[in-house]
């Protein structure tokens, strides 16, 4: 049984992906801008690399996705494109930590952070929004 999802469900979900792809990326700029004003260059630049391929791999994985999901009507072409999509990703991870260790431009350790920006995003956005949102609504009184 092939998973069918409706066009509207496409539309919300790239919705999603563009308002959590700009905020992450958005938060992690900031962060690197305080950073750098802080004195902390490497440290600065390894963040926003880290974090501008963790961008670049959510998008892959969001642009192949509805494809893993129904568009192929063979399982065995679904599966090599999951393959096929996992290997470049990771492929695709590691020039920053290439880049991180060869270079003295950039902290090895705040190019691993800046790999983690959008899941950061997405638990941050679960767990503290979406809970606090909740909690607020839950609070207010019924009439």
């Amino acid at each position: 049984m092939r998973a069918q999802i409706p066009p509207e469900g496409f539309q919300v979900y790239h919705s999603y992906q563009r308002r959590l792809v700009r905020g992450a990326f958005t938060a992690a700029v900031m962060v690197g801008l305080v950073v750098y004003l802080l004195g902390f260059v490497a440290v600065a630049k390894g963040l926003v690399l880290g974090a501008l391929f963790s961008v670049l791999n959510f998008i892959v994985m969001a642009y192949v996705l509805p494809y893993q999901v129904g568009a192929f009507k063979s399982r065995k072409r679904a599966t090599g494109l999951a393959f096929v999509s996992l290997a470049f990703r990771f492929g695709l991870l590691a020039i920053p930590l290439i880049v991180g260790l060869k270079s003295d431009q950039f902290k090895f350790w705040a190019v691993v952070v800046g790999l983690f920006t959008v899941q950061l995003a997405i638990m941050g956005e679960h767990l503290v929004i979406r809970r606090w949102m909740g909690a607020r609504s839950s609070e207010e009184p019924s009439a």
